[in-house]
């Protein structure tokens, strides 16, 4: 029944109590067996070869037979849905109160509703789609883009016959029809069901209030007679004894229906309430013995022409070819646009509903061709748009149908109630059609109102709601979806706009590359980290959110005049406009004429992008001042890199005791750190050769801690002739994940990298540089490997195997805890150190 709340089921406002009740129960057997849409079942009933052909016909016949009469309860269950339907919405297809509309507009309206509900229901029936039971009915949804369409058409027929605009809006809405059916097939032919759900969820919660705005101003009409025109006279109109008696009474019985449902969540109420609806007033009637004429006068009853005058053909005789006027078509042509665009999202959330609900499952793309399918035919009849209903089809799923011989009986009752709906919409009381109008509308105003708000949505999302629910209910529905995507567009702007694109930044000192350096190293990076600034970028850039960017690195080189690296992070960067590459294009101009080094890391998934806007491409002199890594790993490594280089330039003894270096008369920033960091460290720890006393490998890691003093020169002359030494070209995997700790590893030349992936390419955990030592705290720890250690070059290592320390450690017990807690784990410490502190702030 409130086919339009339908729309919403795929929404997290909408209220799904009712459907889980029915998802938990357990689906009869009688259309579970139907899967495959086969004409016929077939009972699991061994048949004997021998027998006659006749008999299996026979026994056949009789299964399709027993099939229809199981399937008839909710054959006419259905029936009675449409009827209702038909009854509150198809006398509405034309305009009520319009002078324009012939006398027999509702009975043509309630006929056009249940010719396209038969045709629908037809194409469902016979191949059109893979559910066993779906029920299909006029799209009511688009009830008031038909009735802009009218409003538009009188307003360019201005002085025209009711014929010629009769004709013109027939014309219209089969076109719109065609439209829709059209637009179906292209989204079930190229598979592009799932383009909908890119449509603003909150948008589509704003045109479900609008419409249910709208139904509730069409129940007062339809009740009331009272024309929707908002104005003074409207209020006074509604409070007038006769008129609030009216449509009071049918509001009184929508809210009624209401507090049952919030009861009893049994989806048989809402039928059964409006079934004896009609039973309760008739007896009240009878019991005051009121006659049927002074019912239709005082506003009870439908004031109908008689059934003999309004026949089920009554909507073909009002087209009219040569009346048509075509122009006044065309200027309907948006709207029509505006009710296929909000016709077709309800198809892609109804079906996979279906599915869940019946544990069927279907082809969505053949779902949404079999609804082209069927809209084009009503198109081309004159007809209105249909769809599959999620809660029709689930009652006759429920009520025993589902099988086809079932369906087949709801298309042939559905014929007889298309060509005597006439007559029987004549006994409808017009209480049990406002209440049905203002029971649906009061449904979607709440979901669309009341109900996202109490979801917690973003306030400017929810005033994008009211602000589409206010406009189409009093402007108009084109008006109102225009104004709710741009109104959608504008707050995407303002609310990613305050969320910030830069996720942290860093210093040099704060962030360093996992790469080992040697005491002095160390010291130099962390008194000149000030000169590498890491950015670390993150969500879309765009337009909004770019001049973050350009505010975070003017406020940088305001703070840090030392600057001498910027690095760009993007690997949290999932895309980004124009506008960001102009603002990049203006930073990269405005750092290289700081002779600002430009890095750009982690560019991932828009590195395509980059390569197309030209910004990596730079003048000759200019070439060393832009790069481009992998990750930020690298580019840390390679601007330290640079640093150290300067450092051995300036840690001279003939340059350290001198004034930087003068540019144009004064030092620089950057200048002046470098020469301050590069003499401190002189002066606090100057660089001494080791004795020669201090060979072998073991020597080589004493410059990572600086000084030579209170070395034990017995433990370095023990364990010194123990290494093996080994020589390993590029690529070589010295040990592997998971792999036994049989030894401790130096490194002399080269370098080597902790991996874990022995690929090339794949990411360094960690750079061993000579003066390291790696595999110790494994060894110590008697753990399994936990990374690949890897030749980056041809390199030379020393090795201590694990047997030849433990040997060590039975016949020197002292030195060999001098070797673990003098050597092994203060470096081992200062390793571990550095690497947690990296990924630490990643």
């Amino acid at each position: 029944m409130d086919h339009a709340s339908e729309a919403s089921s795929d929404n997290p406002f909408f209220d799904t109590s009712e459907y889980r009740q029915v998802i938990e129960e357990t689906v009869d057997e009688e259309f579970t067996l139907e899967l495959h849409r086969e004409p016929y079942r077939v009972e699991s009933v061994l048949v004997d070869e021998t027998a006659p052909l006749l008999q299996t016909s026979k026994r056949s016949e009789r299964n399709i037979l027993l099939d229809g009469i199981k399937g008839t309860p909710g054959a006419l269950l259905a029936l009675l849905l449409n009827l209702l339907d038909a009854m509150s919405y198809g006398i509405i297809i034309f305009p009520a109160s319009d002078p324009h509309m012939p006398s027999t507009a509702s009975q043509a309206g309630i006929s056009m509703f249940l010719a396209s509900s038969l045709i629908s229901q037809i194409v469902f029936s016979f191949g059109g789609s893979g559910f066993s039971g779906a029920v299909g009915s006029m799209m009511i949804e688009v009830i008031p883009f038909l009735h802009l369409m009218v409003e538009q058409i009188e307003h360019t027929m201005q002085g025209a016959s009711d014929a010629a605009i009769m004709s013109t809006v027939m014309t219209a809405y089969a076109m719109s029809t065609v439209l829709t059916g059209i637009t179906f097939l292209l989204l079930g032919i190229f598979k592009l069901g799932t383009i909908i759900q890119f449509f603003p969820r909150h948008v589509l919660v704003g045109c479900i209030g609008g419409i249910g705005l709208f139904l509730i101003f069409t129940a007062i009409e339809v009740t009331a007679g009272i024309e929707p025109v908002i104005n003074l006279h409207f209020f006074e109109s509604l409070i007038a004894p006769r008129a609030l008696v009216l449509w009071g009474s049918s509001l009184l019985a929508a809210l009624v229906l209401k507090l049952i449902q919030s009861i009893n969540h049994n989806p048989l109420v809402v039928p059964a309430f409006y079934c004896i609806l009609p039973i309760g007033f008739y007896a009240i009637v009878l019991s005051l013995g009121i006659p049927f004429e002074d019912l239709r006068s005082m506003g009870w009853m439908f004031k109908l022409p008689d059934a003999a005058d309004a026949p089920f053909y009554t909507p073909w005789t009002y087209i009219d070819l040569g009346q048509i006027n075509w122009y006044a078509v065309l200027v309907t042509l948006p709207t029509q646009l505006a009710l296929t665009f909000f016709g077709i999202l309800h198809v892609p959330i109804n079906v996979p509903a279906l599915s869940v609900s019946t544990k069927q499952d279907v082809d969505l793309s053949w779902e949404i061709i079999g609804h082209g399918i069927g809209n084009l035919a009503s198109g081309v009849l004159f007809l209105p748009q249909n769809y599959m209903v999620y809660s029709n089809s689930l009652l006759f799923l429920r009520s025993g149908g589902g099988s086809f011989a079932s369906e087949v009986v709801l298309c042939i009752t559905s014929v007889f109630l298309w060509i005597e709906g006439a007559f029987v919409a004549g006994f409808v009381p017009v209480i049990v059609v406002g209440a049905l109008i203002f029971h649906l509308g009061v449904d979607l105003l709440k979901e669309s109102v009341y109900d996202s708000w109490k979801a917690g949505i973003h306030p400017l999302e929810y005033l994008t709601i009211l602000v589409i629910v206010f406009v189409m209910g009093f402007i108009g529905f084109t008006e109102g979806i225009i104004v709710g995507l741009l109104l959608t567009s504008l707050f995407f702007v303002a609310i990613y706009a305050n969320k910030s694109v830069i996720k942290e930044s860093f210093k040099g000192s704060d962030l360093r590359s996992t790469v080992h350096r040697l005491y002095r190293q160390q010291m130099f990076l962390d008194k000149v980290g000030s000169q590498i600034h890491i950015i670390k970028l993150q969500g879309f850039m765009f337009f909004g959110t770019i001049n973050q960017l350009s505010a975070s690195v003017d406020e940088t080189l305001l703070k840090f005049p030392e600057t001498r690296f910027l690095v760009f992070d993007f690997s949290l960067v999932n895309g980004i406009d124009y506008s960001g590459f102009e603002s990049f294009s203006r930073i990269k101009r405005i750092l290289f004429m700081k002779r600002i080094h430009v890095i750009f890391c982690g560019l991932g998934t828009v590195m395509e992008d980059f390569k197309r806007s030209g910004l990596l491409q730079v003048e000759e002199q200019y070439e060393d001042e832009i790069k481009m890594f992998e990750d930020l790993n690298n580019a840390l490594e390679w601007c330290e890199n640079k640093l150290l280089s300067i450092y051995y330039q300036r840690s001279q003894p003939q340059i350290v005791h001198t004034q930087p270096k003068q540019v144009i008369g004064t030092p620089t920033p950057r200048e002046r750190q470098i020469h301050a960091a590069a003499s401190l460290i002189h002066h606090e720890h100057p660089h001494v050769e080791p004795s020669k006393e201090l060979t072998g490998p073991v020597a080589l890691l004493i410059p990572a801690f600086g000084d030579f003093s209170g070395m034990d020169y017995d433990m370095l002359a023990l364990f010194g002739p123990q290494f093996e030494c080994l020589t390993v070209e590029e690529g070589d995997v010295i040990y592997k994940m998971e792999d036994e700790a049989d030894a401790l590893y130096i490194v002399e030349q080269g370098q080597l990298g902790l991996k874990l992936s022995p690929e090339r390419g794949s990411k360094i955990v960690e750079t061993l540089l000579p003066g390291t030592m790696v595999g110790s705290l494994e060894m110590f720890g008697n753990r399994p490997r936990a990374c690949y250690l890897v030749s980056l070059t041809e390199s030379v290592v020393w090795r201590l195997s694990k047997e030849t320390f433990e040997n060590i450690g039975k016949t020197h017990p002292e030195l060999t805890l001098s070797f673990v807690t003098r050597i092994a784990v203060p470096f081992d410490t200062v390793r571990y150190y550095n690497s947690v502190h990296h990924w630490a702030q990643l």
